[in-house]
């Protein structure tokens, strides 16, 4: 393993303006028009994090930034002392495979508009998710932020409406543009209201490869024409 391979980190953090307000805005509106169940989520027991769990944050992490990232924000992130776990080299992902939901998706590449906010894939039913380009490729270290759509206006479900589903233990893949594929083992899956969004626990820095995979979730909010909270699947590089 090389050093850039070991120092590699995140050169920015998302924010839940940047992620979920574009996911939980548009998205959303499809249980409103579909008048569907809501999405699947996760047990009561899985949807509330310990506050002394061990998230593999380092002690002193970079403070996640306030407001949404934009193209000159590269907060100072602190090496680790050490890594754990296996680690790849860099390769940008192409797909994503999440057996126990029957997910088996193409991966766009997601950036940041010009106003700073993240690009998301098209409200169409056949949208891929996406990886966001400011986090590391899947495998290296760090958390690798893959998202996609749980609903649509016009198709209803799409990509993501069962992540709510996932177990700990499930496996991801994701095949890279190298050829290779990573293969990940996940640890938690949790529910987050929007107004309790923890975004250091999220998308703060890892000492191993890991994966975060996102969505809206919960019950629809009438009033603001949105999902009330967060789905997200922990993962770990196995």
């Amino acid at each position: 393993m090389s050093n850039n391979q070991k120092n590699r980190r995140p050169s920015r953090l998302l924010t839940l303006a940047a992620v979920l307000l574009v996911l939980g805005g548009a998205a959303s509106v499809g249980f409103a028009y579909w008048g569907q169940m809501p999405p699947p989520r996760p047990p009561a027991s899985a949807a509330t994090p310990l506050a002394t769990a061990d998230t593999g944050i380092p002690a002193s992490p970079t403070p996640a930034p306030t407001a949404a990232p934009t193209a000159s924000a590269r907060p100072a992130t602190p090496k680790p002392a050490q890594t754990t776990g296996p680690v790849m080299d860099a390769s940008k992902p192409t797909r994503i495979q999440i057996p126990a939901i029957d997910v088996d998706s193409d991966l766009m590449e997601l950036g940041l508009n010009d106003d700073g906010t993240l690009e998301v894939p098209p409200f169409e039913k056949d949208s891929p998710a996406g990886w966001y380009r400011g986090s590391p490729t899947p495998g290296e270290i760090g958390p690798s932020i893959i998202l996609g759509h749980v609903d649509t206006y016009k198709a209803g479900p799409v990509v993501f409406y069962r992540l709510g589903d996932v177990r700990p233990g499930d496996t991801v893949s994701v095949s890279r543009a190298d050829g290779s594929t990573a293969k990940f083992t996940v640890d938690r899956v949790e529910s987050f209201p929007k107004d309790g969004f923890p975004e250091l626990e999220v998308y703060g820095n890892t000492d191993r490869a890991e994966l975060r995979l996102i969505t809206c979730g919960g019950d629809w909010d009438p009033d603001k024409h949105q999902y009330v909270d967060d789905v997200v699947v922990f993962a770990h590089l196995t």
